[in-house]
């Protein structure tokens, strides 16, 4: 899936970037987010999504991480949520996430379609 991080720091990595501002024995959402768009030439879409998308870094009770993704519609857009590590390739996980909402789109106006 092609994406595009748009407002993250050079020299960042994504882990670090999402995951600021949750220091240790704390859990909750980091302080940053990144926005994100769909790049409408990539070959998993046959029709474009026209909105963007905020992803965010988050900490559980048991200090696991997630990177949560939203699809920027409404108020009471829900979200998705992946595990993440130092180590995990988060552009693959937004494309992951990005898809599934492409599709749930789709499924709710069945004049878009798109196909797997």
């Amino acid at each position: 899936m092609n994406s595009k991080a748009m407002s993250m720091p050079q020299g960042k990595s994504c882990f670090t970037y999402l995951t600021e501002g949750i220091v240790a024995k704390e859990w909750g959402y980091g302080i940053r987010r990144v926005k994100l768009t769909v790049n409408p030439n990539a070959p998993e879409f046959v029709t474009k999504i026209p909105y963007t998308f905020t992803s965010s870094g988050f900490k559980d009770q048991e200090d696991n991480w997630f990177v949560c993704l939203r699809m920027n519609v409404d108020q009471h857009t829900q979200k998705k949520m992946r595990p993440m590590n130092q180590h995990s390739n988060i552009n693959q996980l937004w494309g992951e996430m990005m898809l599934e909402f492409a599709l749930e789109y789709a499924d709710k106006y069945k004049s878009n379609q798109i196909s797997h």
